[in-house]
């Protein structure tokens, strides 16, 4: 146990010598406080155990707790485990509900964490300390940045610092620890003295590990803002973070790690193909993020019309969070630099925006930009409102009544993360190569996409269009030329099957062969099918119209 500078001292009050006997505690006692992360680096260098786990005093570690950590440990001595944090009823000292906790974060340019992560067993950040691993890989690894103070940045450190120095993060199933979060309420407020700079912190696990990434900072005005009152090197020496590399003969490059967490930051966009402002076309202005970048105080943000400007970083989007069909990028927009991503209408001439769903899971930030301009969720569209530069959300179909809703990309770049990515693969292939091979085994192994789809493997087909023009039918039966859209379906006898819902393909209109959409089944002809030739289907009913087909998910072309 360690006593960071408590008055009147641990020993004397809840810790008495009897009690250090009876439970086998000793203590470690700083005369000042020195904050979380000194006190947990005291903690960690005097433990003489094989393991060595760390539980702040406002959480309830739940029976059993070790059992994964001697497990998982056990199997590699380099291995980080976390457990699954659930929530703590403060006044009787008991986990709340049955467990379900959460566990898997990751890291964002700016140094912060956000939960959520790959769909097995590994992650790339924590959340915080709650963590264990074997006292040869705390010694080895370097245990906690010594210059750092209080709290905040050392998650950041630890999960990078792990992973590029040769060791891994993994959650750990069974093992369940209540904590108690910060409602607000008087008996969930701090009561130890606050000490040290989270900023600076971030700062330090940044520089340390991130290379030439670390410029992403200066987007960020609370560091952009140290850095001109403080200089280039404001967050001090780093020679503790040196020392580390130099007895391990090395760590990987940052763009390593981003490799490592394809699924996040490839996958789920915070590594983007290009960045770009989405200007609305019978304005003319442009979609404008109304947070700042980095976290949202507020967890949520407004969006509106203004004039298009290409020197403010707030007017840029890209594409954001997991395709869950297809397991690549991506299902919806986020602001470039923030957390947050496009959620659609406000009900007040505005559009909002949330907290990412880096997995794609939140289904009301699924999002795209249709070949013909349409910014679209399902059959529902974003357009111009009743009033001057505001905004609506409504049915596609209503806005052909004032002439249509049509967004287009401008000033589409490339941002300078993608470029220090795509130039670090490029120059240093040999960094990736096992670690490339390891994700095409895993991809192979692929648990995205209906069930339908993952129980009968090479029954799922995506249609396309037989004209040639290379569209495919999306989730709603649009004929769309973003080939991630495409959505797979299956043949049930005469009928086309939505692989997701068991839906019908359905002609909407005996006039136009463009028109489709999904609905009931029955045994109309308008939902019914037959082949003409090994990946070539036709209607039977009126209109005629005929689909090429081709496994699911498609390729880009």
């Amino acid at each position: 146990v360690v006593d960071d500078g408590s008055t009147p001292p641990l020993a004397e009050t809840h810790l008495k010598p009897d009690v250090q006997l009876k439970y086998k505690v000793k203590i470690c006692r700083h005369d000042t406080t020195v904050g979380l992360i000194g006190a947990k680096k005291t903690g960690g260098d005097a433990a003489s155990g094989d393991i060595v786990a760390f539980f702040d005093c406002h959480v309830a570690p739940q029976q059993g707790w070790y059992e994964d950590f001697l497990r998982l440990i056990g199997q590699n001595y380099r291995r980080m485990v976390v457990p699954q944090i659930t929530g703590l009823n403060v006044d009787t000292w008991k986990q709340e509900g049955s467990g379900g906790g959460m566990s898997k974060c990751y890291v964002t340019w700016d140094g912060d964490f956000k939960w959520g992560g790959p769909d097995d067993m590994y992650m790339g950040m924590l959340s915080g300390g709650l963590a264990g691993m074997s006292k040869r890989w705390w010694d080895e690894s370097g245990g906690f940045d010594s210059a750092m103070l209080g709290w905040g940045g050392e998650n950041i450190d630890q999960g990078v610092r792990m992973w590029v120095c040769g060791g891994e993060i993994v959650a750990a199933p069974n093992a369940q620890v209540a904590h108690m979060w910060r409602t607000g309420s008087a008996k969930t407020n701090a009561r130890y003295k606050h000490v040290g700079d989270t900023l600076r912190n971030r700062a330090r696990a940044i520089f340390a590990w991130n290379g030439e990434y670390a410029q992403k900072l200066d987007a960020y005005q609370d560091f952009a803002n140290r850095k001109q009152n403080g200089g280039d090197n404001w967050y001090g020496d780093m020679d503790t973070f040196q020392k580390v590399k130099d007895r391990l003969n090395g760590c990987r490059p940052f763009s390593w790690y981003l490799r490592r967490f394809k699924s996040v930051y490839e996958d789920g966009g915070l590594v983007p193909q290009d960045i770009f402002m989405i200007r609305e076309e019978k304005s003319g202005k442009c979609l404008l993020f109304g947070g700042r970048a980095g976290t949202s105080g507020a967890g949520k943000e407004t969006v509106k019309l203004q004039n298009c400007n290409p020197s403010n970083d707030r007017f840029y989007w890209h594409l954001g969070n997991v395709n869950r069909k297809t397991g690549g990028c991506c299902s919806g927009f986020r602001a470039w630099n923030s957390e947050q991503c496009f959620e659609g209408g406000d009900g007040r001439g505005q559009a909002r925006t949330g907290i990412c769903e880096i997995t794609g899971r939140n289904d009301q930030q699924t999002w795209r930009l249709t070949e013909d301009g349409q910014l679209r969720h399902r059959d529902r569209c974003m357009g111009p409102g009743n009033a001057a530069d505001t905004l609506q959300e409504a049915p596609c179909v209503s806005f052909r009544r004032t002439g249509g809703a049509r967004f287009t990309k401008q000033e589409v770049k490339l941002p300078i993360e993608t470029e220090l990515y795509r130039r670090d693969q490029r120059e240093h292939p040999e960094v990736f190569k096992l670690l490339n091979e390891r994700l095409a085994a895993m991809e192979r192994k692929s648990t995205m996409g209906p069930e339908a789809c993952r129980k009968n493997p090479g029954t799922c087909v995506a249609f396309m269009y037989g004209d040639g023009s290379g569209r495919c039918l999306d989730d709603t039966g649009l004929l769309v030329a973003d080939r991630t859209s495409c959505d797979p379906v299956r043949f049930v006898g005469t009928h086309v099957q939505r692989a997701e819902t068991n839906d019908c393909l359905d002609s909407w209109s005996d006039n136009d062969p463009e028109t489709w959409g999904f609905y009931g089944c029955h045994d109309g002809d308008n939902q019914k099918f037959k082949a003409d030739g090994p990946s070539r289907v036709c209607s039977m009913g009126q209109p005629i119209a005929c689909f090429g087909t081709q496994p699911w998910p498609v390729t880009s072309r």
